[in-house]
């Protein structure tokens, strides 16, 4: 993939989560700072179920990642015994 593409994806990620913090903080684009309360609860509430889900995903690259380590072990042996 070509980095003019990775550019563009982390642009529209930054826009995203842009517009995700004025969502969260009202509608006073300008004096969203009166919000920010609100805006730490929702951010103390999303931290655990972000936790949960990247250990999941960790794990799951781990385990993926031992699987084949394993079956490529298996073909390895095959290959030197023909």
């Amino acid at each position: 993939m070509s980095s003019a593409k990775n550019i563009l994806k982390m642009l529209i990620g930054i826009v995203i989560l842009v517009i995700g913090v004025v969502w969260y903080t009202g509608p006073k684009i300008y004096g969203f700072l009166g919000y920010l309360d609100e805006l730490v609860v929702v951010l103390k509430a999303t931290v655990g179920l972000f936790l949960l889900f990247f250990g999941l995903i960790v794990a799951w690259m781990g385990y993926d990642d031992y699987k084949m380590d394993i079956e490529m072990a298996k073909e390895e042996k095959k290959e030197e015994q023909k």
